[in-house]
């Protein structure tokens, strides 16, 4: 019965890990949409148009899959969603992307580095 408690802790812990990474990504990403916003005014008004394009051809996908799906999630969904909203997800999503790619890369470095 030692095990149980042992793989009860581990999971807590993981679970932990996992609830810092999301929160610490969401302030970086917020941060750097933030710095865009002030700083780089023209970097992020292309952004948002980018995103705009985004939005579009998701709306455009819709209704040609669900016409009558497309005009209820126009009224509300993508209605309520503008570019920045969806400039903010792909921030978010890029950072997260990063951020799994810097943690792979740093285990690896630390295996190769603790097997020599």
């Amino acid at each position: 019965m030692s095990n149980f408690p042992k793989s009860l802790f581990a999971i807590a812990s993981v679970v932990a890990l996992l609830i810092i990474v999301v929160i610490v990504e969401v302030v970086v990403a917020m941060f750097a949409y933030m710095y865009l916003a002030l700083n780089h005014i023209e970097t992020f008004g292309y952004l948002v148009g980018l995103s705009r394009d985004v939005l579009n051809l998701f709306a455009d996908q819709l209704k040609q899959f669900s016409p009558e799906l497309a005009l209820r999630a126009d009224t509300t969904l993508l209605g309520e969603l503008g570019p920045k909203s969806i400039l903010l997800l792909l921030i978010g999503l890029t950072v997260s992307a990063f951020g799994r790619l810097a943690g792979w890369i740093a285990r690896r470095w630390y295996a190769r580095a603790t097997s020599a």
